[in-house]
């Protein structure tokens, strides 16, 4: 019965994992398409007017390269914003406990894997062996 509470659990902490990676991922693709839209509002709406009062002073060319270098820069800030990972601690813990639950199932499974040849069979000797080499494939099986 343990074992089933901690495939269960194991579960549980896996979709919690999962949930919350993906709201990561969200949150994320949020950031970088409000990028591409502040960058292209911003190169559509704001140049003509920023074109026009520096022209006041400047030659036509190089009010064009300050508007430019502006947007670079402001696009620069909210696609690094957009690329920044943090990790979730939730989902961290949630991982840490599927991890916990799949190792204790696997010991679990392991222990019931050397006792199990022993009780079912005739002779010590052939008993040892089965017991041995099931328990070598369960570790093995555990262990991915």
């Amino acid at each position: 019965m343990r074992m089933f509470q901690l495939l269960h659990l194991a579960a549980q902490a896996e979709a919690l994992r999962w949930k919350r990676t993906g709201r990561g991922y969200a949150i994320q693709a949020s950031l970088g398409a409000a990028a591409a839209v502040f960058g292209l509002m911003l190169l559509v709406m704001l140049h003509v007017a920023a074109l026009i009062w520096l022209s006041d002073g400047r030659s036509a060319l190089s009010a064009a390269l300050i508007v430019a270098a502006v947007d670079l820069v402001l696009a620069a800030i909210l696609f690094w914003l957009a690329a920044r990972r943090a990790e979730d601690p939730v989902a961290l813990e949630a991982q840490r406990v599927r991890d916990d639950a799949l190792r204790q199932v696997g010991d679990s499974t392991a222990k019931a894997a050397m006792v199990l040849p022993l009780l079912r069979s005739q002779s010590a000797k052939k008993g040892m062996v089965g017991a041995a080499l099931t328990a070598v494939v369960v570790g093995l099986l555990a262990r991915r």
